[in-house]
């Protein structure tokens, strides 16, 4: 499987949507990188993803909460930007990962995308 530059354009503005609708605001740029080595993997970073209340509650030293609330946002979320990516790219992801770092506001998402036929073939020779 092969992720194109139009692909990981269109996932960057997706996710920028789908961020700005769930947060009340997007993140001020968006990065995709593309790792092609099985699994492939497809990594976007949200850079100024905190919002004005996560901004406050980290400056005032409730550093768990601002992750207490992503995680509840990742979860709640999953499936939204787990379909959003699948569409975008006609694979299915196999693995979702995301997470926020309460100071700077970076936000990671990871999806990975294996084959299930290798994956299915390496279960039946255990």
């Amino acid at each position: 499987m092969e992720i194109t530059r139009a692909q990981r354009n269109a996932v960057a503005e997706r996710v920028t949507q789908l961020e700005r609708s769930f947060y009340g605001r997007g993140p001020s740029n968006v990065k995709v990188s593309v790792s092609q080595e099985d699994p492939v993997s497809l990594v976007v970073l949200s850079i100024d993803s905190l919002t004005a209340a996560d901004s406050v509650l980290g400056e005032r030293g409730y550093r768990e909460a601002v992750l207490r609330h992503h995680e509840a946002l990742h979860e709640a979320t999953m499936a939204d930007f787990i379909g959003a990516v699948e569409e975008i790219v006609d694979a299915r992801v196999h693995a979702y990962l995301a997470q926020v770092h309460p100071e700077t506001g970076h936000a990671v998402r990871v999806f990975i995308f294996a084959d299930l036929g290798d994956s299915l073939e390496l279960e039946h020779q255990a």
